[in-house]
């Protein structure tokens, strides 16, 4: 969470955010859209005004969740076993009139502008290789949510070797090796409990880190501020081991402190 004392931070504010009409926006597909993240962005996004598409292994789960969410129910589903203590699925009640979701398998993501991987890292790349085929050299932008260094109690996030890239992002970069892909990391600390239809949560903490190459960090950070939060570019993918979530340091913790103490920021980071 953060980056290095002696990273320069770079903060855009929104007058530098360039925000199209709707109809020019993206279409989007999030792989692993069924999980916790993937439902409150989904929700989050389509109410911004973006055509999204909820993908899964499982169509007919993820038409589940979508039915449920055009309804204006919202979405809620407990997490049981060793999970449950990091929280459940709970979109509240929002109106979902002209939202544009629908349901879709993970291989009908390749169909959409701006490809979201949002399962954990150690199931990220199987499915990026599924579709490898349909989207190659067709000039798509990745963003990848991906947390190899964040534990969990399923044993999922245990980092990565040491003799490679330090980053999810770069490993998936130099698997997929396409150079017509735009690649872009954000959302890393952000707790999906805090992502509501209408916006953060606690808007006093509504800033997220943004990394990646300069195209897919122009796009994300109108998305991010499309729904109501605020895009903090750290620079380029060169900067991606310094923000991956989950790797916790002196230097990250000083640079954190520095950054909210000096400069005023507020990153969301789980609370």
């Amino acid at each position: 969470m953060g980056g290095n004392c002696a990273a320069e931070r770079q903060r855009i504010v929104p007058e530098q955010i360039s925000v199209r009409p709707k109809e020019e926006l993206p279409t989007i597909a999030v792989i692993g859209g069924t999980g916790r993240m993937g439902v409150h962005l989904c929700a989050a996004w389509a109410n911004a005004g973006y055509t999204v598409t909820l993908c899964s292994r499982s169509k007919d789960k993820a038409q589940e969740i979508v039915d449920s969410l055009l309804a204006g129910k919202g979405y809620v589903k407990e997490i049981g076993g060793a999970l449950a203590v990091q929280g459940s699925i709970n979109v509240p009640p929002c109106p979902a009139d002209g939202w544009k979701l629908n349901a879709g398998t993970n291989l009908e993501s390749a169909q959409a502008d701006l490809i979201v991987l949002s399962t954990m890292y150690e199931e990220a790349w199987p499915l990026l290789e599924s579709i490898a085929p349909l989207i190659r050299s067709k000039g798509k932008i990745i963003l990848d949510m991906t947390n190899p260094f964040m534990t969990r109690p399923d044993v999922y996030g245990a980092g990565l070797p040491v003799d490679g890239p330090q980053a999810g992002i770069l490993i998936h970069q130099q698997k997929l090796g396409d150079p017509s892909i735009k690649w872009v990391g954000a959302y890393k600390t952000v707790l999906w409990t805090l992502i509501l239809p209408t916006g953060p949560k606690n808007p006093a903490r509504k800033e997220i880190e943004v990394f990646g190459d300069k195209e897919a960090v122009d796009v994300v950070s109108e998305l991010i501020y499309r729904h109501g939060w605020q895009p903090i570019v750290r620079g380029g993918l060169e900067v991606a081991p310094d923000y991956e979530g989950g790797k916790v340091s002196v230097s990250k913790i000083c640079g954190n402190l520095r950054a909210e103490m000096v400069d005023g920021e507020k990153l969301s980071v789980g609370f």
